[in-house]
Formats: C-alpha cells, sequence, structure tokens
C-alpha cells in the first residue's frame, strides 16, 4: 500500500515537472497599441527554444482571417526547433475582431501596422533575447506590416529607439497598396514571397514597389510562385463573395509629396500633407471590389518554407 502510494506521488511529481517545464517554453507579453485613436493592450505569444542565453527571434503576423494553429502556429513550431524564439503576435483579439476579411477598417492598416513596430520596442528590451537578431514575417495583412516595418521613418514615428530595428523582413503575398516615393528603408534584407494566380492582393504591385526600392539601394528580394493563389502556404481553395479586394488599389507618393490613387488618378493627400475632403472615399469606390479568394498550393509551400529557413539561419542564426 505504501509503496503503491508512494508511485503515485512521484508519478504526480514528474508530471507536475513536466507541465512546469511546458509552461517555461511559452510567455505572453502586452505592450501598448492604438484601436481608432484609443489606446489598447496588443498581446503576443513567445515561444522559447530550449537554447540558453539571448537567442534570436521571429515575430509572426497574421492575416485578414486571425491566428490559427494551422499557419501561425506551424511556423512557430518550425521555428522553434531551429532554436529561433518565435512570437507569435494577435492584432484581433485584444481589439474584440476575428476577422477583417469582409470589413478592413476594423483594425485599419496603420493600427495594425503599429502592432509591428510596438512589439520590437517590447522584444528589445526583454533580456532573453537577442535584441540585433529579430525579424519578422507576415502573411496578406501581416505581410503588408512586415514589409511597412521596414521603412526608416515609419519605425522612428513610432518610436522605435535608433539602433533597435529589425534584422530580416520576410513579406508572405502583402498588398502593396501604400507606395512610398523615394522609399528609405532600414537596411535590413527584405524577400517578398507573391503567388502568381493572387487575385486578392496582386503581385504585379509589389513587383513595381520592389523596384522602387531597389532604386534607393533597398536589399530586397522578390519570388513569384507561378500558378499560386493567395495563402498558397496551406489550407484548400477558398472564396468569399463579400471580402474586400484591393488588388487594384495603389496608393503612390508623389514627388511633391501628394499621394494619388494609380488606377482613378485621384489625389487623397494634397501637397503640405493635407488630406482632400471625402477624395480618399470616392478612390476606394473607383478601385475596390468584392470577392477574394486563395488557396494553398504544396510546391510553392515547400520552397518558401525552405527559402524561410535560408533566410533564417543566414540573417538571425549566422554570426
Amino acid at each position: 500500500m505504501i509503496r503503491h502510494l508512494v508511485g503515485r506521488a512521484l508519478a504526480a511529481i514528474v508530471l507536475l515537472a513536466a507541465a512546469d517545464a511546458a509552461a517555461q517554453q511559452t510567455e505572453t507579453i502586452s505592450f501598448e497599441s492604438r484601436q481608432k485613436g484609443r489606446p489598447v493592450q496588443i498581446t503576443a505569444t513567445i515561444y522559447w527554444p530550449a537554447a540558453q542565453g539571448p537567442v534570436p527571434a521571429l515575430v509572426i503576423h497574421h492575416g485578414s482571417g486571425g491566428v490559427s494553429d494551422a499557419r501561425e502556429g506551424r511556423y512557430a513550431r518550425e521555428m522553434v526547433a531551429m532554436g529561433v524564439a518565435a512570437v507569435v503576435l494577435d492584432s484581433f483579439k485584444p481589439r474584440g475582431v476575428t476577422s477583417t476579411v469582409t470589413d478592413q477598417s476594423a483594425v485599419t492598416s496603420q493600427d495594425f501596422n503599429l502592432d509591428a513596430y510596438n512589439v520590437l520596442k517590447a522584444l528589445g528590451a526583454n533580456s532573453r533575447i537577442n535584441r540585433s537578431k529579430i525579424g519578422i514575417i507576415g502573411f496578406s495583412k501581416g505581410g503588408t506590416s512586415t514589409l511597412m516595418a521596414a521603412h526608416e521613418r515609419q519605425m522612428a514615428e513610432a518610436g522605435v529607439p535608433a539602433g533597435l530595428r529589425y534584422a530580416l523582413h520576410v513579406p508572405f503575398y502583402p498588398a502593396c497598396v501604400t507606395q512610398y516615393y523615394r522609399p528609405q528603408t532600414t537596411g535590413a534584407p527584405i524577400y517578398m514571397l507573391l503567388g502568381g494566380a493572387d487575385s486578392y492582393v496582386g503581385f504585379e504591385p509589389c513587383q513595381t514597389y520592389a523596384e522602387a526600392l531597389r532604386a534607393t539601394g533597398a536589399n530586397v528580394a522578390v519570388t513569384v510562385f507561378p500558378g499560386a493563389m493567395h495563402g498558397f502556404d496551406g489550407g484548400r481553395p477558398w472564396f468569399d463573395p463579400k471580402g474586400e479586394n484591393y488588388a487594384q488599389c495603389v496608393f503612390q507618393q508623389q514627388a511633391n509629396g501628394a499621394w494619388v490613387e494609380r488606377k482613378s488618378g485621384i489625389m487623397i493627400i494634397g501637397e503640405g500633407n493635407k488630406p482632400i475632403a471625402g477624395a480618399q472615399a470616392k478612390a476606394f469606390e473607383a478601385c475596390r471590389t468584392l470577392g477574394v479568394s486563395g488557396g494553398g498550393n504544396d510546391a510553392a509551400a515547400k520552397q518558401s518554407m525552405d527559402m524561410l529557413k535560408g533566410y533564417v539561419r543566414r540573417h538571425l542564426l549566422g554570426s
């Protein structure tokens, strides 16, 4: 009887120890951001590798469908296995939002992008992370924030301290809707991974913007996977007839500082950074359509994952 009780006690201790060890492998952090002009606390989950000492980290920013284990969780597990801390950023749940597919204004691009800037500040202050080896990847809406975080002006205006910048940017099928005139980047490498059959955000706008980035000295590479749809890295084909489609919307900054929507030619911001009343709504009416689709492509999914791991080894795990 005594031996049986001792055995049960030892088993309980082992289970508690295992549970404690598992708990130590994840950590939830929070930081302040904005939600339509008001402060909000955003959360991110850090999945820690077994390695000791300051480790490199990769922020993973979701798309319009929110965080899922099938995508964000899968990438996190792959990174942890490589010895990289995976930081899954959730820009929706703290705001009470589950999806922006049918209403992208539920979390504005400005607020969503700000999360990608502010999480870097939080990670830079974490003693378990190598602050010089923090990268970011994102998918669709998160791919856009991943690209925008490469712009020096945006990082500085968000209050990210000088000397703290992402060391790697890998946008998966982003929307290159906002295109600055003579854009200045932080100098960190940017690898755009695009679908050749992407009808949700297209791929030509990102190719065009990549040329503008290169013209100012940015380190940019673009890979287009032939026949791959939006969300080519996983999932069955899908279609949402009510989804907001901005594939034809491209807002380009002019030499005088004004902003013009490319398709309609409508100027939404004039010289001196002065918004033109009602112009943005008219521009969206002209370029926005309804109906979004996507789906996985096995070849593109495998190749893009292999490429990502190569980038991580080179820029985050390399000396």
